[in-house]
């Protein structure tokens, strides 16, 4: 079956809003792929996991007791929406709808494609890591007529464990350019005012997890022979501990609402992620496209867009004094900094617009639905 207008419905167990900012990057991609679809003439309908749903395609459920009756409530949900709607394909966006969506669009006899954000296996992180980590890749080994990766890093891995290369559909990340560019709104000063007014500052947006490599990050700067200091936008459960051990070359400005994240990014004058695993991460795409030089760990598909030395700097996963010397080369550079920012933005103009992430979508959905 080929159509010029797909009924897509889409299933997430995260709580999608329309009219607030967000801060999450899935629930951003969520809403703007629904929208995207749904402005270029699809019919696109929304399960997700909402107490209050502000759109009448938006069928959300509300479970009580989430592991298990938020799967059975978004099985229920998807058949009945399914039915009513003759949908021509299901997407499942999150973990936890991968099944009752596979398991959905068995009994409507439509096919099932799972969005995959995050790389598999796991690197560190204790035993819960690894049991979510073998959860996730039992979901996978259940067939799926597509599986849409953000990168081409997670596209081998899927390779890798017998998915056929034909079912896996590269549709990448995005990130809006006009909002995230090199002028626009300054930082409020209730955030401003917490920056150094001297010296050389690195950024990170992000959770404060472990595998984010913050502690990386706060042992790089204090080993940079620059004046450097690290400036953090986020919450999570290792914030306590990070603020204890950073000293006074560290700002924790805690969750940083969306709408001035890309003010953060205008403020500092360097990036870094120091991640020890990503898929495509959002924030290196928001940071290129203001023209923020980056520097980031060669981990998932964060090569992908970043050339090193060209779009931005590389360094290995877990060495502090490699991150260092990174940025005490941009810190005596300004027009290296100049010239990867510039070249930062041009590649994410060129290739990860969100028009151009619907384009992939839409080729992505039509072939699964002619499969």
């Amino acid at each position: 079956m080929t159509t010029d207008t797909m009924r897509v419905l889409y299933l997430t167990e995260e709580a999608i809003g329309f009219s607030d900012a967000l801060v999450r990057g899935g629930a951003i991609h969520v809403r703007n792929v629904v929208t995207g679809l749904r402005e270029r003439g699809h019919e696109v309908f929304l399960v997700d996991w909402n107490d209050a749903p502000e759109r009448p395609y938006q069928r959300s459920v509300s479970p009580r007791i989430r592991p298990v009756a938020g799967a059975l409530a978004t099985l229920s949900r998807a058949v009945s929406v399914g039915r009513t709607e003759s949908v021509d394909v299901i997407v499942s966006k999150t973990r936890k709808t991968y099944l009752p969506g596979a398991a959905a669009a068995a009994v409507l006899g439509v096919p099932h494609a799972v969005h995959v954000g995050s790389t598999l296996g796991v690197d560190g992180g204790g035993l819960r890591a690894r049991v979510e980590a073998a959860a996730v890749g039992a979901r996978l080994r259940v067939p799926h007529a597509g599986y849409l990766v953000v990168c081409a890093y997670i596209g081998r891995q899927l390779r890798e464990r017998g998915v056929p290369a034909d079912r896996v559909y590269d549709v990448r990340n995005a990130v809006d350019v006009e909002r995230f560019a090199p002028a626009g709104p300054p930082l409020p000063d209730r955030y401003a005012a917490a920056l150094p007014e001297d010296g050389f500052t690195v950024g990170f947006v992000g959770g404060l997890h472990r595998y984010k490599g913050v502690y990386d990050l706060l042992t790089a700067v204090n080993r940079c022979r620059s004046d450097v200091t690290a400036v953090v936008a986020g919450d999570g459960p290792e914030r306590d501990r990070l603020e204890t051990v950073a000293g006074e070359r560290a700002v924790f400005l805690g969750a940083v609402p969306y709408e001035h994240v890309p003010a953060i990014y205008r403020a500092v004058d360097a990036f870094v992620l120091p991640s020890y695993t990503e898929g495509l991460p959002r924030v290196v795409l928001e940071a290129q496209a203001t023209e923020t030089p980056v520097v980031a760990t060669r981990v998932g598909g964060v090569p992908e867009v970043i050339d090193d030395g060209e779009t931005g700097l590389l360094c290995p996963p877990g060495r502090p004094d490699a991150l260092a010397r990174a940025v005490d080369r941009l810190a005596a550079a300004p027009d290296e900094r100049a010239r990867l920012g510039r070249n930062g933005r041009a590649a994410v103009i060129e290739s990860y617009s969100w028009e151009e992430l619907y384009d992939r979508y839409e080729r992505a959905l039509a072939r699964i639905c002619d499969r």
